[in-house]
């Protein structure tokens, strides 16, 4: 596991998080998370070569439910936004991205992802608004 660093004052941590991936692979994320008023915000990256198992594009949602159980998030204030970051490539898919993923909740369970594209200046008001 990599630095975790972890601000009391402003209840923020910033940590790879290791989780089980798709068929019990270890797979892990960078994992920032910071209060936001009254809900709680929650930033994965896609590490890609650093990453040896599932992507976190397509297993969001179980990772909202593991983190949900893992960090004691509520889901209903939670505001979970999935990080890429940019690779350094001449194409567009592969620059720098930030989306809000909502999704549908029922017994607790996550499903149905939805994303909306936001700035990097919205994530980081987001955050800083407190």
């Amino acid at each position: 596991m990599g630095q975790i660093i972890r601000d009391k004052e402003r209840n923020f941590i910033d940590e790879v998080y290791d989780y089980e991936g798709l068929w019990g692979i270890p797979s892990k994320c960078g994992l920032k998370i910071a209060k936001h008023k009254n809900q709680t915000v929650v930033i994965i990256t896609e590490l890609y070569e650093d990453n040896p198992g599932t992507s976190v594009t397509e297993y969001c949602a179980q990772l909202a439910q593991i983190l949900s159980e893992d960090k004691k998030i509520k889901p209903e204030e939670m505001i979970f936004i999935l990080h890429t970051p940019d690779v350094g490539s001449k194409y567009e898919f592969l620059h720098e991205t930030f989306d809000i993923v909502s999704f549908t909740i029922e017994n607790g369970k996550f499903s149905g992802p939805e994303w909306e594209r936001i700035s990097r200046n919205e994530v980081v008001k987001m955050i800083n608004d407190q």
